[in-house]
């Protein structure tokens, strides 16, 4: 369960709860690392905090962070999706395929999303009803998404035309609509996790799925609606990768997979489920771009760049994991129950309850 939405006693002192919150632990030093490796290469080369080149980093991982997000509903509810790069490299081509063919931007956008909508609906039905493994079903996903989009393209990028201008090129204010729509979909993410029923279901199901389910919880709709939700939002970043090059390319974003896994991770997740956040996925990918922008600026050669990616992973994966242990050992782990809606509580009981699917 996230520390960002248990509900302490009363009687727990203002300091108690600010530093088990996720902001304290995991967020804040975030921040601190990249205002440190800011600075550090800004003292290099004054160029580094410059607006051109702060613009420069959000739009660089602006796909990388709307595909983020939509792993965070995922990896919170205890799941993962290790399709969502070639499924992005899909809707791009696809989209593109559209606008080649003779359609119009918004049905075509509107097609793709639709699409992935209904793949996240195949992988949740499948995972919720036959209780297949995610990362072994995702993982086939990932070659045939793959295999279909080469075969759409031809194995050759799908050229747009210079179309969905609003969706890749256009600026907003000074910035690109890419940067506002990662912003957009944070913000959103966000405010569903922490304030909405479905985002305390989310955590209930990720902690301990069989006492969220006696709790009256809807656990298998729940593991539905978080793969529609991903898989929709890397549709999404598809079509704007697509837009921000006018090409639909089946290869673009191999790697996306795998650093939104790092930056969910980095942001307090545990891939155990029940913890995680929007926000911190928000910094922990920032982290990311910044820590790529910097070893740029400092003229590291770039096969670097993957052993400081790996690095970075694995100190994240480590710290998150002693804390955990910390914890354990200290008796200070919440229970479901402590922060769910109980069954005896009418007022926060699921009205759907009664009908939950739970194999």
């Amino acid at each position: 369960m996230s520390d960002a939405t248990l509900v302490l006693a009363p009687s727990a002192p203002l300091k108690q709860r600010v530093l088990r919150s996720d902001a304290a632990r995991f967020v804040a030093p975030l921040l601190v690392a990249i205002l440190a490796i800011s600075l550090y290469t800004n003292g290099k080369n004054k160029l580094f905090l410059g607006g051109d080149n702060i613009k420069n980093i959000l739009l660089q991982v602006s796909v990388l962070g709307i595909i983020a997000i939509g792993q965070t509903f995922l990896i919170a509810a205890g799941q993962l999706d290790l399709s969502v790069a070639t499924l992005a490299a899909l809707a791009g081509v696809i989209g593109a395929t559209r606008i080649k063919d003779g359609g119009s931007e918004l049905w075509a956008v509107i097609f793709v999303l639709f699409i992935c909508a209904a793949i996240g609906l195949i992988w949740g039905l499948l995972v919720a009803g036959l209780r297949i493994p995610p990362f072994i079903l995702t993982l086939g996903g990932t070659s045939l998404f793959a295999s279909v989009a080469l075969r759409i393209s031809k194995s050759s990028p799908v050229p747009a035309r210079e179309r969905f201008e609003w969706l890749g090129r256009m600026k907003v204010f000074g910035l690109q609509t890419p940067i506002w729509f990662f912003l957009i979909v944070a913000v959103v993410g966000a405010g569903v996790m922490r304030y909405t029923r479905f985002g305390r279901h989310v955590y209930a199901t990720g902690s301990n799925e069989e006492a969220a389910y006696l709790t009256g919880i809807p656990t298998a709709r729940t593991k539905v609606l978080c793969f529609v939700i991903s898989s929709t939002l890397s549709g999404f970043a598809g079509l704007v990768a697509m837009a921000r090059i006018s090409t639909g390319d089946p290869r673009v974003g191999s790697q996306l997979a795998l650093q939104a896994i790092a930056a969910v991770v980095l942001g307090g997740a545990t891939l155990a489920g029940g913890r995680g956040s929007p926000l911190g996925t928000f910094v922990g990918v920032v982290l990311l771009a910044v820590v790529q922008s910097a070893l740029t600026f400092n003229n590291v050669q770039t096969f670097w760049n993957d052993a400081v990616f790996g690095g970075v992973l694995i100190f994240a994966v480590v710290v998150t994991a002693i804390g955990d242990l910390r914890r354990r050992r200290g008796g200070s782990r919440p229970t479901v129950s402590a922060s769910v809606p109980t069954s005896s509580d009418p007022a926060n009981t699921d009205p759907q309850q009664g009908e939950n699917q739970h194999e």
